[in-house]
């Protein structure tokens, strides 16, 4: 006969409980806006690339003399860009023992999350591979971006620097890590160092509100990119374009499946779609690298 105290976890006691399980909760994923920030393009279907040509400027019109014949020609110019989609996609497998025993949460529904997430992910990620190309790059490794950085990144942007492209034109982003953010705005509020010497109103009101990660400054809208990483220094490459410096072609929308594998007595989910990006004019675009280790 077994003696002493008994406890729940008893081998002889436990087998005659339920268990409850606590609602699973997901992990957030971050934001992931910068496919939306770019020029898109549709692949018809049949087709299996796409041909973006941007038409260089003429030179400029010339004087005229009455009676001389203006014998001088211009030739159209065009730089093309060819964009060829690839697939991308995920797949997850549930087993049908786990929906069974699985009744207080929907399974199949979560899984579709998850996926389309991974997609969005994945897909926000070539894009922001591309930032990394701009031949024009400021701040620099180890150097916290400021106000200064972001104006001349700007002015850099409205110059005319190439006949065949000409300024960037206007709504300019910015897509950036959250630490980039953080870093402009404290040089613009904060109060021990630059309010004293600001006009009152703007610092305060940006107190108050920037954390929603959509601020505007000088007319530039700046986006959390939550998907932009440190590298091994504690670096992160961010980029500051005109949508049409970027251009992502799709050849379809996200195409979710399901298919049921009988002999393993599970399902399988997954989602697919086919996409392409590329660098379409350098000139507008702006890569911004800068120190964005954490400040607490």
């Amino acid at each position: 006969m077994a003696t002493g105290l008994t406890v729940s976890n008893t081998s002889n006691m436990d087998t005659g409980q339920k268990i409850m399980v606590a609602n699973a909760r997901e992990a957030y994923e971050p934001a992931a806006p910068d496919p939306d920030l770019v020029e898109q393009h549709t692949l018809p279907q049949g087709h299996k690339q796409w041909d973006i040509l941007t038409w260089a400027r003429l030179s400029t019109a010339n004087a005229l003399t009455e009676g001389v014949d203006l014998a001088q020609s211009e030739q159209l110019v065009t730089a093309s860009l060819t964009v060829t989609p690839s697939e991308h996609g995920i797949i997850a497998q549930v087993s049908k023992r786990l929906q069974r025993r699985q009744g207080d949460a929907s399974v199949s529904s979560m899984v579709g999350k998850l996926i389309g997430n991974s997609l969005r992910r994945r897909e926000a990620l070539d894009i922001i591979a591309l930032y990394d190309g701009f031949s024009k790059s400021i701040v620099g490794a180890g150097s916290a971006i400021d106000v200064t950085h972001f104006r001349g990144g700007i002015a850099y942007l409205l110059t005319d620097n190439d006949s065949g492209y000409g300024p960037a034109p206007l709504p300019i982003n910015a897509a950036l890590h959250i630490e980039q953010i953080s870093d402009v705005i404290l040089d613009i509020s904060d109060p021990g160092t630059a309010a004293g010497g600001r006009p009152a109103g703007f610092g305060d009101d940006l107190l108050q509100r920037w954390w929603k990660g959509r601020d505007r400054l000088y007319g530039v809208q700046l986006f959390h990119s939550g998907n932009i990483e440190r590298d091994s220094g504690d670096d992160s490459k961010g980029g500051m374009f005109a949508r049409e410096a970027l251009s992502e072609v799709r050849a379809n929308t996200a195409e979710p499946t399901q298919e049921d594998d009988n002999s393993l007595r599970a399902i399988e989910y997954g989602i697919f779609q086919e996409w392409g990006e590329a660098e379409r004019a350098d000139p507008h675009g702006v890569e911004v690298y800068s120190d964005t280790a954490a400040t607490v």
